[in-house]
């Protein structure tokens, strides 16, 4: 189910909101003072998008592909086998979709497992910038601000 489908599936509620009455205040505007009286905010009611409870949202990042990065136990494999790994789909798919997944990795371990955090960011960092399109380029060249 793509995010557009999910917006438009999702509850409406009414929002009946209450009438008040704002205070006068003075503000600036145009480097002058200006008084503005008090007035009458009128009561109002309207439909909003059902979100939920807080961070119940719209799943905004896919869930990584089965297979991704090795499958599961990534983290649990060596320091070198992990970036063998890492290298090797960057060559196959991209530089920039392997940084993205890593990046994912880095922001949904961030409470969970800091260890893991560090580990997938130290490895974007790594692949960032070591490729040009599919080839990978050594340091020197990698690294240049000239393409």
């Amino acid at each position: 189910m793509y995010l557009y489908d999910q917006i438009t599936d999702m509850a409406k509620l009414t929002v009946r909101r209450k009438g008040y009455t704002r205070k006068a205040y003075t503000a600036k505007r145009g480097g002058k003072k200006i008084r503005v009286a008090k007035a009458r905010v009128k009561p109002s009611t309207f439909k909003v998008r059902d979100r939920g409870k807080p961070g119940r949202g719209p799943k905004v990042v896919p869930p990584l592909a089965k297979g991704a990065l090795g499958g599961p136990g990534f983290f649990n494999r060596s320091s070198d086998e992990q970036k063998q790994i890492v290298f090797k789909r960057a060559e196959k798919l991209g530089e920039r979709k392997v940084v993205g997944e890593l990046r994912a990795l880095q922001v949904f371990f961030k409470t969970t497992s800091p260890q893991k955090s560090r580990r997938a960011l130290q490895l974007s960092k790594q692949v960032a910038g070591s490729f040009r399109g599919k080839q990978k380029v050594g340091y020197p060249e990698g690294f240049s601000k000239k393409q």
